[in-house]
């Protein structure tokens, strides 16, 4: 069954009397029957959605499940396409944010009434208004300083951009590091020296060029990286690097550039090609001072950049927080990358990605909120709804 095919916009997945009393009063109010209100809450949710959702809006009930656990079930929906609205017990904002930023619709703790379901049912989903989402998004990754894990994060994020059971998007990953780049090392790969010609002549590349030079990861993700001679110019070939991401942005639907910072210094046009820029910091003083003194550089040269600062735990350094680096660099941190050693020697060993050896962690489900924060455009702020902030705050 297709999108276009469903028969319902609402269905409900329930695990108690209470949501299934709620659920059947908001399923009957938006026009569908008994078909669409089935058992086993969010998790049967998840376990049945590897084909075309069964309505637009799942409305789903938590139930006893952690936190953790939700979210990743929310993840799972909303990569086949279905928005998920969550009912549950807990009534605080921890849980509340945790599953907005997995991609919830809205979450509502009990009691709730079917008029406050069916008052996010009506409203336009945020991805087509409120935020709308670059089709071809170019995705820069670069750390304030060296070893805080951003080339890590750029292949993390090209390959849950491309993994054909999440967002399935054909994706570039292109390490920009032409001197001591490590993505293809990483990976097990052979380099790739047509990135050269394809960086001296951008105009000219076209999908039989990039077929026959850049190296197939998988179904859908294809990689540039390419170690230039001591001999060579990489000022000459870099410059080259804005045209190729226009020539990208024609074969493929997402792009991501592992970026070494003093590049980002050198070329205002690279940076204006950018949809965001992905800045990983440690917390340390000088890590905190080097991303001040780069945001406030990048903000005079390409002021329109959206740039999301990250706090790096894989390298404590003075074990800042989020909150003490956030106001030593005037933004707001957008998302910690947790340390998962063990899970991360294992894709090295591997030569893959952490996503997709170990999706559950709390790295992996870092890396999926932080791609949908930078391929999704902050739009206006949508007025308080009657779910938990209203409660908390109205």
């Amino acid at each position: 069954m297709t999108p276009s095919q469903q028969s319902s916009t609402l269905a409900a997945y329930v695990c108690t009397d209470q949501g299934a009393d709620v659920a059947r009063a908001a399923v009957e109010r938006s026009g569908g029957g008994d078909a669409d209100l089935r058992g086993g809450g969010l998790s049967g949710a998840a376990r049945l959605c590897s084909g075309a959702p069964i309505a637009r809006i799942l409305l789903t009930e938590m139930g006893n499940i952690p936190v953790d656990m939700a979210c990743d079930c929310v993840t799972e929906i909303r990569a086949n396409g279905a928005e998920v609205i969550v009912l549950g017990q807990a009534d605080d904002l921890g849980t509340y944010r945790a599953l907005r930023q997995a991609g919830a619709l809205e979450y509502f703790a009990f009691p709730v009434s079917a008029d406050d379901i069916l008052a996010i049912q009506n409203r336009p989903a945020a991805n087509d208004t409120d935020a709308p989402v670059h089709r071809r998004p170019c995705i820069g990754v670069a750390g304030s300083n060296g070893g805080v894990g951003a080339s890590l994060l750029a292949r993390n994020l090209a390959f849950h951009a491309a993994n054909p059971k999440g967002h399935n998007l054909r994706t570039a990953l292109i390490d920009a590091d032409l001197r001591f780049g490590a993505q293809a090392i990483d990976l097990d790969r052979d380099d790739t020296p047509g990135l050269v010609d394809a960086l001296r002549s951008p105009d000219r590349v076209d999908t039989t060029f990039l077929t026959a030079t850049m190296a197939e990861l998988g179904p859908q993700l294809a990689m540039y990286s390419h170690h230039i001679r001591i001999s060579q110019d990489p000022d000459t070939l870099e410059a080259g690097l804005p045209g190729l991401i226009g020539a990208l942005r024609n074969d493929f639907a997402a792009t991501v550039l592992d970026l070494p910072r003093n590049l980002l210094l050198r070329d205002p046009a690279l940076t204006a090609a950018l949809d965001a820029l992905i800045l990983v910091v440690p917390g340390g003083y000088g890590g905190v001072n080097a991303a001040a003194r780069l945001i406030k550089s990048l903000r005079e040269d390409t002021p329109d950049l959206r740039i999301l600062p990250v706090l790096s735990d894989l390298r404590r350094d003075a074990g800042l927080t989020a909150h003490d680096i956030g106001r030593s660099i005037g933004q707001d941190i957008a998302a910690t990358l947790p340390r998962c050693d063990k899970a991360v020697m294992q894709a090295h060993r591997s030569a893959t990605a952490l996503t997709d050896t170990a999706p559950r962690t709390p790295y992996a489900r870092a890396v999926r909120a932080l791609w949908a924060q930078a391929v999704t455009q902050p739009g206006p702020a949508a007025p308080l709804r009657g779910s938990i902030l209203k409660r908390m705050f109205g």
